[in-house]
């Protein structure tokens, strides 16, 4: 009996972990608009694998399932501070150690971001770097909120040097369309580089360096035309600098 549990807890993993997916697209994120967007996105990325990838073989990390797990049903539920408290506790508990601990600080960091709660989101996510064991989908995540806090803090300078670390440290797509479309392009760490760099942009143009904004819209451009959204705004912003 005890050797079913595992792959019943896998798979309402999984099921709960679709589920989730599909209301942060539908409906978290049109909610709560674009400030939080590409974090909230990695999140959404993170708890997928997490539904995916979780195998529990041992009371530890069931243990550690079911205190991420408490969180997450908030969330599903969009019962965002009882999700934060669940988090919070979670993380208080001692229970959660490693890649479980990544997770869950993260989680709560983006919360504490969204709702503009900018010294807890900062040391959250500075817990989250020092726990991920360099897995880059969350370690990327954390490092692109701390950008994010930067900016909602007008410190640009400091968000420019942390959005340029992103995309020198993620970004490997180079724009050669021969090389794409023979598939041989280097592929990018993680997904959101183009999103770093649009922010890039508009750093540089809050702090009036228009050449600099217009030079990072152009690599948008030749680099990241297939992403519709952000190649528009790029496309949009460099027409405004030319007038």
């Amino acid at each position: 009996m005890n050797e079913t549990k595992p792959n019943a807890n896998n798979n309402a993993s999984q099921n709960s972990g679709d589920a989730l997916m599909e209301y942060l697209k539908e409906d978290f994120f049109p909610k709560h608009g674009t400030k939080v967007i590409i974090a909230l996105c990695i999140v959404a990325i993170c708890i997928f694998a997490f539904a995916q990838n979780l195998k529990v073989s041992s009371e530890k990390e069931i243990a550690m399932a079911e205190e991420l797990g408490k969180g997450l049903s908030y969330m599903y539920a969009g019962e965002t501070d009882s999700a934060l408290t669940a988090f919070e506790e979670a993380i208080n508990s001692g229970v959660l150690k490693g890649l479980s601990l990544a997770k869950a600080t993260l989680l709560a960091g983006n919360i504490h971001l969204q709702s503009l709660s900018l010294d807890n989101a900062e040391a959250l996510y500075k817990q989250t770097i020092s726990n991920a064991s360099g897995v880059e989908i969350i370690t990327s995540a954390a490092e692109h909120g701390l950008a994010v806090v930067a900016m909602e803090r007008q410190n640009y300078p400091e968000a420019i040097s942390l959005l340029n670390a992103f995309v020198n440290k993620y970004g490997k797509r180079t724009g050669d369309l021969a090389k794409r479309y023979a598939k041989t392009e280097p592929v990018d760490k993680v997904p959101t580089v183009p999103s770093a760099l649009w922010k890039l942009a508009l750093c540089y143009l809050e702090t009036g360096d228009s050449d600099k904004a217009a030079k990072t819209a152009e690599k948008i451009l030749k680099i990241y035309g297939d992403a519709q959204k952000i190649a528009d705004d790029a496309s949009k912003l460099l027409a405004t600098l030319e007038k």
